[in-house]
């Protein structure tokens, strides 16, 4: 990676959708909530100096703030992947200004923002007839999150009542974590100058609302740490005579398969050595043929 920025393509996942006659409308329930990644200021580079066991102590530029930001759009109803990708990416780069470390521990971040209530993947049954496409499970793996985010902060109501929801949205967020911006009946005091900035960029708005009082919007969890390795226990004899005799027939079968790719691999050199051979003897009796005496 050098010192270049962590800066994978971004994902593009499916947005939240409605059945025929709804639209999603942000989640008045959903709590916002973020892993954040406050141990990315560590300097994971030096950690491996067995000469300065505790060089990963020293703190160095911390990308925290950038990870809870993109937790909150990925928790924003409407705001799409790759507006929450980009984002990060901005941040990160204007946070680590090359930084090698820094990058490090944004990409660390990134990988590891995953929510733990992840629903379990159904397993499929295994096809070797079915060619595996690395690029469409990577982007499934790489969407898994945020669509589960999306199911969680986005509710779908009637068109008719969609801007009501989305006024009362705005009203309890007020009401949550900046009173003064309504007035004695409860209302918003500038409405029309809100509606008037941000009609039709309403995610954008929510988001940009979220980040500014991420103090008092975003709780901030502690990340569950796995459960810790269990080897599995010892076969019985009579499992262990069935595995190494499975083994010993895979090692055969691998070393013929060796074997045949090697005869493949040496035809296949001395065929283009033949064709050059052929090619250049082709070549020498076509200028002999065009020699002419003086």
């Amino acid at each position: 990676m050098g010192g270049d920025a962590y800066n994978p393509p971004a994902p593009i996942c499916k947005p939240f959708k409605c059945s025929k006659g709804q639209k999603p409308a942000g989640n008045g329930d959903h709590k916002l909530w973020s892993y954040g990644c406050k141990d990315s200021g560590m300097n994971i580079l030096s950690m491996a100096d067995m000469n300065n066991p505790l060089g990963g102590m020293n703190k160095g530029k911390n990308v925290d703030k950038c990870c809870v930001e993109r937790d909150i759009c990925k928790q924003t109803c409407g705001m799409t992947s790759q507006e929450c990708h980009n984002a990060f990416q901005a941040c990160t780069k204007k946070t680590c200004k090359g930084d090698q470390n820094c990058n490090l521990a944004a990409m660390m971040s990134d990988i590891r923002s995953e929510p733990e209530d992840l629903p379990e993947e159904p397993k499929k049954p295994f096809n070797a007839d079915e060619p595996y496409d690395y690029e469409k499970d990577k982007q499934k793996r790489d969407c898994r999150g945020y669509e589960h985010l999306q199911k969680q902060a986005c509710v779908c109501v009637p068109d008719e009542d969609w801007q009501l929801t989305t006024d009362a949205n705005l009203k309890n967020f007020y009401r949550t974590h900046n009173p003064e911006k309504l007035d004695d009946a409860g209302e918003i005091k500038d409405i029309n100058d809100v509606w008037k900035k941000w009609k039709g960029k309403e995610p954008q708005m929510f988001q940009a609302l979220a980040t500014k009082y991420k103090a008092k919007a975003v709780t901030i969890k502690e990340k569950p740490k796995p459960p810790p390795y269990q080897p599995p226990p010892p076969l019985s004899k009579e499992e262990q005579a069935k595995e190494d005799k499975r083994m010993e027939e895979n090692r055969k079968k691998w070393k013929l398969e060796d074997e045949q790719r090697d005869r493949e691999r040496e035809e296949t050199k001395q065929r283009k050595a033949e064709e050059k051979e052929a090619e250049e003897e082709a070549r020498q009796a076509e200028q002999d043929g065009e020699t002419v005496e003086l």
